[in-house]
């Protein structure tokens, strides 16, 4: 195993290097963008001078600066290369536009631990702002993609912010052929970057893995906001729901050989180019060892299974409270408008998926704990800027709103939603599929279900 896996050190008690942030802009011009004319476009950008230095290039790049913009701690270094030959694999994930483009641009900056959200928001803010002929801009950890609209819409609009759950994203990795299949790795690739291990829960149940995911993603967040806690220290992540962690070696040394998360499962990760897992990693565990007579360290079945039944609050960043609210104000008139084109119809297959599938995240209307709740509601109607709800699980802070019990809230109120469609869950980064999803749905009934819908 990797030293970066095991060891720790005085420092927050964790052995961690804070790793570059790349991003790859596809450029579609014939004609490379050349070094002048991206100064140029980045001073007008950044509406002053820019301190742009030429640098020395590699083979492959026409030019190469280094680039330092307010906001920004490190700094950039921006190069214009000639695309590479692109797997059929990687076509599918970029794009077909951004596949057929002859250059890209590429930056490499390493995020500054105190706010790395603002400055991966300021990085690709950048790039697209400052170039708006680019067609797509990839994130090289994490692997997401931001199309131009998205880049327009999540990093250009007046009322764009950062958004934390960027910074990383969340892999589910299963066992070797002969360990158990039912059991799943879940982990992050991407917190390094902010100095952060980053995080997985082993040997979680394929059925729980939703559940074992929202918790990642909400112990990611805690993680961004407040100090790196101690191997072993509690870790409050809910109401009445705690959690530790632990260095790697310290769980992985009992797990089945051919499970996910076990030492020879690693080596075939990292050797099959898994680069995520040679990275600093801390394994979420339960607060307390199970085992009597050899104490192990397991994961948080009870956390999870808690947030599986609808009986858990998890605390909520202010960060991610802010992002997620602006993610859903700001594709709120999408969500509205999928939801009409199944409910106005008279179409009841259409209103029951409209009915049981778009549900929204609001603050519990009078709670008045000192940390507000937030729960999930299906909704039922949407009328301008009010909405009618249901609740769908009895919320911990008001057990008076049984399941089923509808309230009327202001729009305003909405912190964030999604929506299933036949298996597949979309939420304010899916806009533009879920617009297709619904379409799809309305496609495949459109001719047996003509006699029903009204002209």
């Amino acid at each position: 195993m990797p030293e970066d896996d095991s060891d720790t050190d005085s420092v927050g008690g964790w052995n961690v290097e804070p790793q570059e942030s790349g991003f790859v802009a596809f450029w579609p011009h014939e004609e490379a963008l050349t070094g002048a004319e991206f100064a140029t476009a980045v001073s007008a950008w950044v509406g002053a001078t820019a301190p742009i230095e030429p640098i020395e290039t590699d083979d492959d790049a026409i030019w190469a600066f280094g680039v330092q913009i307010p906001g920004v701690e490190s700094g950039f270094v921006i190069w214009c290369e000639p695309a590479r030959e692109l797997s059929e694999r990687d076509r599918s994930q970029i794009g077909e536009e951004a596949s057929r483009c002859p250059w890209v641009i590429r930056l490499q900056t390493i995020l500054s631990i105190e706010e790395p959200a603002e400055e991966y928001f300021m990085s690709v803010g950048m790039l697209g702002g400052a170039l708006p002929d680019v067609v797509a801009i990839l994130d090289v950890i994490t692997g997401e993609v931001y199309p131009r609209q998205r880049i327009d819409r999540d990093f250009l609009a007046e009322d764009a912010g950062p958004i934390e759950r960027l910074l990383w994203r969340l892999g589910r990795y299963e066992a070797l052929p002969d360990g158990d299949q039912n059991l799943v790795l879940l982990g992050t690739h991407g917190l390094a970057r902010c100095g952060i291990p980053e995080l997985e829960m082993s040997e979680v149940p394929n059925e729980l893995a939703e559940s074992a995911a929202v918790l990642l993603h909400t112990m990611a967040g805690l993680l961004l906001e407040n100090d790196m806690p101690e191997p072993g220290e509690i870790i409050e992540v809910g109401d009445e729901l705690s959690v530790v962690l632990q260095p790697i070696a310290v769980v992985s040394e009992f797990i089945a050989d051919g499970s996910a998360g076990s030492e020879p499962w690693r080596v075939q990760a990292r050797a099959h180019g898994l680069s995520e897992f040679a990275l600093a990693r801390a394994a979420i565990c339960a607060s307390q060892t199970v085992g009597r007579f050899r104490p192990l360290w397991v994961w948080p079945r009870e956390v999870v299974e808690r947030i599986a039944g609808g009986n858990a609050v998890l605390y909520m960043t202010q960060h991610s409270v802010r992002s997620t609210e602006r993610r859903a104000r700001s594709t709120w008139g999408l969500f509205a408008t999928a939801f009409a084109s199944l409910t106005r119809t008279g179409n009841p297959q259409w209103q029951q998926i409209a009915r049981t599938g778009f549900t929204v995240q609001a603050p519990v209307p009078g709670s008045n704990e000192p940390r507000i709740e937030q729960s999930w509601f299906a909704v039922e109607r949407i009328d301008h800027e009010s909405l009618t709800i249901r609740v769908v699980d009895r919320p911990i802070t008001r057990p008076d709103l049984d399941p089923g019990s509808q309230l009327t809230i202001s729009t305003t109120a909405v912190t964030d939603w999604r929506v299933e469609i036949g298996g597949e869950i979309y939420d304010p980064d899916d806009v533009d599929a879920l617009l297709v999803a619904v379409d799809r749905v309305r496609g495949v009934d459109d001719d047996s279900s003509k006699s029903e819908a009204p002209t």
